[in-house]
């Protein structure tokens, strides 16, 4: 969780009024940077909670922005349209008490697993997975 303060404080320093500073480490690069922010935040999610996977459409052009956390308990996170709205609006949209939210609320899960319940258990596996 710790890191995940950091990334908003690397926000804070790297970014004013939703664009990169010109000297920043977002000035070249953003997209792929941001998905990978992403990617970091969700997994920080996954490995704080209990029954909490990832669900992707491949199929979806626009996948990178829709993928989805899902618990579960039935709630439905998207760690991407949160990074591009702490982009746009600032602090108030903070990434870190995002996460600290879900883990200890949101995403929060009791009780067994279900057995249907697996990262792979409702996709193919996809061609990038190579266990």
């Amino acid at each position: 969780m710790k890191s995940v303060e950091y990334i908003e404080s690397v926000f804070s320093e790297h970014f004013v009024d939703g664009e990169a500073k010109s000297d920043g480490l977002f000035a070249t690069g953003l997209g792929w940077k941001l998905f990978s922010i992403s990617s970091y935040i969700g997994e920080v999610i996954i490995k704080n909670t209990k029954a909490t996977k990832w669900v992707t459409d491949d199929k979806d052009p626009q996948g990178e922005l829709s993928i989805k956390l899902v618990s579960a308990n039935g709630t439905e996170m998207y760690p991407a349209h949160r990074v591009m709205k702490r982009i746009q609006n600032g602090e108030e949209d903070n990434v870190y008490h995002y996460t600290a939210i879900a883990v200890d609320k949101y995403m929060k899960f009791e009780g067994d697993v279900p057995e249907d319940f697996s990262q792979d258990a409702d996709a193919e596996k996809s061609w990038w997975k190579f266990w």
